[in-house]
């Protein structure tokens, strides 16, 4: 993936840039399509995992404060990616995004502290919303 920074014109918003977690280096695309916003993060290269979250709705069509969380491929024995997931649901949602998520996550390390830094740099950095 190249290393430029910034967004880009139609037809998807996307920022696309880099940073080093833990001595390693990670790179960052982050699209905001109309339907969802798609976040890929990567340390190998490949998209890794692929996981969906989403802000449920309630009966009666409101939005509730409870968010649902799938692995579509790849690790489903590692619980901290889905916590990933759901933890940057809840901050988009936070921030006014109500669209659904797709995240995809190849990374060396899963640790807490990893997971943490992507969050950031992801909110910081990653704005499409």
């Amino acid at each position: 993936m190249a290393s430029q920074a910034g967004p880009f014109p139609f037809p998807v918003q996307t920022r696309q840039f880099a940073a080093v977690i833990d001595d390693v280096h990670t790179e960052f695309v982050v699209m905001g399509y109309d339907n969802r916003v798609m976040v890929i993060v990567t340390q190998i290269g490949k998209l890794g995992s692929i996981i969906q979250a989403k802000q449920d709705i309630s009966q009666d069509g409101f939005l509730k404060n409870s968010f649902s969380v799938k692995t579509l491929l790849g690790r489903r024995d590692e619980p901290l990616l889905e916590i990933c997931a759901r933890r940057l649901m809840e901050l988009l949602a936070t921030a006014g995004c109500r669209r659904p998520l797709l995240l995809t996550l190849g990374l060396k390390n899963t640790s807490a502290g990893t997971l943490k830094s992507v969050l950031e740099l992801i909110m910081l950095r990653g704005k499409v919303w």
